[in-house]
């Protein structure tokens, strides 16, 4: 036989054999069915799940340095916070001392001076505190005159007055204040409520 005889001969078989790996084998009860990988593709899912994995540990240790720097952020605030708010309060008690000192000269010399002179001298302390409390910040509520507002006023009392609209403040019970523009104790007041 000539070389072209045989390449001919073989090349048919080799048609059956493709035939046959595509057509689905009947499994017989005991068998299993192999899957039979190509190593080069074996390697490549390999990588790839290498790759994932690599990935989602970065993803991991970023998530973790990430929650390590909220809580480090957290707690300075905190620190910073408190910090402020000690430094606020010595301030605060720093301006209010000579007010402490000027109520105890008042208090030594009141049996030596009659109650005029010790009035007049507590009217000075007073405003004396006064100016203390504003200049951190802390302003009088305005009521009598106003009309009642939730926000501002607490209604203790109500009464009776045609000659006075509804809701109208006609007495202050309680100063109430504020501190930069928030209500730090509303007033207590007497409402008109005619109906």
């Amino acid at each position: 036989m000539t070389e072209e005889e045989n390449l001919n001969k073989e090349q048919p078989s080799a048609a059956v054999e493709t035939e046959a790996a595509s057509e689905p084998l009947e499994e017989s009860p005991g068998e299993t069915n192999e899957v039979c990988f190509d190593y080069k593709e074996v390697h490549k899912m390999m990588e790839t799940i290498e790759e994932k994995n690599r990935l989602f540990e970065e993803q991991t240790d970023r998530l973790k340095r990430l929650q390590a720097d909220f809580e480090n952020f957290r707690r300075r605030t905190r620190q910073e916070k408190e910090e402020l708010s000690l430094i606020v309060a010595q301030g605060v008690i720093l301006e209010l001392l000579p007010v402490v000192d000027n109520f105890e000269r008042a208090l030594q010399s009141a049996a030596n001076q009659d109650a005029k002179v010790l009035l007049e001298g507590v009217q000075m302390i007073y405003n004396q505190l006064t100016g203390v409390l504003e200049k951190v910040g802390l302003a009088p509520i305005e009521a009598v005159g106003q009309n009642f507002d939730p926000q501002q006023h607490e209604a203790i009392m109500s009464v009776q007055d045609e000659e006075q609209t509804d809701g109208a403040i006609i007495e202050e019970l309680q100063k109430g204040y504020t501190i930069r523009g928030k209500v730090v104790r509303p007033s207590m007041v007497k409402v008109v409520n005619n109906g």
